[in-house]
């Protein structure tokens, strides 16, 4: 893998090809999550530290194990058991060491393990056929991408009192439309280097 490939991965994960904004996976968050944005934070390296090394993983259990036995069809379900695994093994880590950030995650912690972009990037990472290097970039950048949409969307919303979000758009009709030029935005910047896009 060279370096201008490691870029354009690493681009396009995080901007041009958002798994939130382009791909409208991993949504269920970004639209309940509160306006605290260190909570939304936290969330974000949470999901960014399951889907990288998940996906690693399933890349060497796909590689390793799955293909050579002939079993590419049970494919999806070893994915949710490994990100099943590593999302319980990080509840548990943040439950017993840092039980503050813990607590701020509510109810979207266990939510990790049937979050569709965690389990997105593992799919599209083996249809494109990625070396280690390439699932483990990409994985990653998703990761972060993820992480600034939510993030950004938790200062944003935070800004807007609630009193002037109009009843007949609410909550969740503000946080789409917020989403809504966010992509735009994510849209232009990819324009600006528009050569750079995922193979």
């Amino acid at each position: 893998m060279t370096l201008a490939n490691a870029i354009s991965i690493i681009f396009a994960s995080v901007i041009s090809e958002n798994i939130l904004l382009f791909y409208f996976l991993g949504t269920c968050p970004l639209i309940s999550l509160s306006r605290d944005p260190e909570a939304a934070f936290n969330m974000g390296v949470a999901v960014t530290f399951v889907t990288t090394f998940s996906a690693a993983a399933n890349f060497v259990l796909d590689r390793y194990l799955l293909g050579p036995l002939g079993l590419q069809h049970l494919r999806l379900l070893f994915y949710i058991v490994v990100i099943a695994a590593l999302t319980q093994a990080l509840e548990m880590f943040l439950d017993r060491f840092l039980p503050a950030v813990y607590v701020s995650f509510g109810i979207f912690m266990p939510l990790l393990a049937v979050n569709c972009a965690i389990l997105g990037v593992s799919i599209f990472a083996s249809l494109r056929e990625y070396s280690f290097a390439e699932t483990s970039l990409f994985a990653f950048g998703s990761g972060v991408g993820w992480l600034l949409v939510v993030s950004a969307m938790a200062a944003i919303k935070r800004r807007i009192p609630k009193e002037n979000i109009p009843p007949s758009l609410g909550e969740t009709g503000m946080s789409m439309v917020i989403a809504a030029m966010m992509a735009m935005s994510f849209w232009a910047v990819s324009q600006v280097f528009k050569g750079v896009a995922l193979s």
